[in-house]
């Protein structure tokens, strides 16, 4: 089965999308006018749109043509050593092997790969860790999602098998890097170095050295597919696109947008700007969309939040959608770290 060619078009004119969900469902539907959850999974089940640790080493969805270039481009970043890796390194050539074995007769979740390649659960909790490990080998990856919308439970399948094209390292990494830079620009141009590189997450000298000759004062075209309002969820791509997020709000609504890593919340989007934060809430039927204003809203924006949660709704299969109005934001600088997955659930 083919992907919907606007699905992979809006993906790939994102850059990729994040790939947990729902962000990765509800930054689909805030750019395609009939979005389908089914549309995305199929296309996943199809490895059309495929899932890779990428950029600032966080898990993106990209259309699957785009995958090697990427993974090229961000490998030193994913394959990045760390105490965990360290220890767990002695146990990789083995586990690799045992892998790779496991999983010829296709996809299969994480719980039933830890049954057969540790069944006496000696890794513990470098199990996780050599999986990372195997990730960035290009040896493994994530697939299909089980249960409901909001589950990150995968199918992980060999590398080989499931990612089509050549593997990332047989690319030229310069070459793979310059390419990201320039699809970078093409979706949110103008940008800086400093722009460049935090989205990355590369070096200021490598950063420095791809982008050289690359015209980053081009004007980049994913803001065409978010006018009016939207409702961009936790992590959404255009959140996370600057270093300098002047252009997308007031410097003085930052604390109640990103947290101090740097995530970004859900937040209400009108004609390139964010006005607000919005919750998702924990239930699907009925579904109670908070939403708080940063300044007073005229009685069009508050008509069209209703639109926009309406079309959740449906993306989920409920017409029991409600908007609540909350007076006060949340401060994300000044609350736990995991606020900003839910910034109004204490509103």
């Amino acid at each position: 089965m083919k992907a919907d060619v606007d699905l992979v078009s809006a993906v790939d004119g994102a850059v990729g999308v994040y790939g947990t969900a729902p962000t990765c469902y509800l930054s689909a539907l805030a750019r395609i006018p009939d979005f389908t959850i089914d549309q995305f999974n199929a296309a996943v089940a199809a490895r059309e749109l495929v899932r890779i640790r990428a950029m600032r080493y966080s898990v993106h969805t990209f259309s699957a043509d785009l995958v090697p270039t990427i993974a090229a481009a961000t490998k030193s970043l994913v394959r990045k050593m760390n105490s965990y890796r360290r220890r767990a390194e002695p146990f990789y050539e083995e586990f690799a092997a045992d892998l790779n074995v496991v999983l010829a007769d296709g996809p299969m979740p994480a719980v039933q790969i830890r049954s057969q390649v540790d069944p006496e659960g000696k890794l513990g909790d470098l199990f996780n860790v050599l999986m990372g490990l195997a990730g960035s080998q290009f040896q493994v990856v994530r697939t299909v999602t089980t249960g409901t919308w909001r589950s990150d439970r995968f199918l992980y399948a060999r590398w080989q098998d499931w990612v089509p094209g050549p593997s990332p390292d047989d690319l030229d990494e310069t070459a793979a890097m310059r390419k990201l830079v320039e699809l970078y620009v093409g979706a949110y141009g103008p940008v800086t170095i400093d722009d460049v590189k935090w989205w990355t997450g590369w070096t200021k000298a490598q950063t420095i050295a791809v982008a050289d000759g690359v015209d980053l004062e081009a004007d980049g075209k994913a803001m065409h597919r978010l006018k009016g309002v939207r409702l961009l969820p936790v992590w959404d791509v255009l959140m996370v696109a600057y270093r300098n997020r002047d252009r997308l709000f007031d410097p003085a609504y930052g604390p109640l947008i990103h947290d101090r890593f740097g995530n970004a919340t859900s937040v209400v989007l009108d004609k390139g700007k964010v006005v607000g934060q919005w919750d998702l809430g924990g239930s699907d039927d009925p579904l109670s969309v908070k939403v708080a204003p940063f300044l007073d809203w005229p009685k069009r924006l508050w008509n069209d939040v209703e639109v926009q949660a309406g079309r959740i709704g449906n993306l989920i299969g409920t017409d029991q959608v409600t908007v609540i109005p909350v007076d006060e934001p949340a401060d994300l600088l000044d609350s736990s770290r995991n606020r900003f997955l839910a910034p109004l659930s204490k509103r």
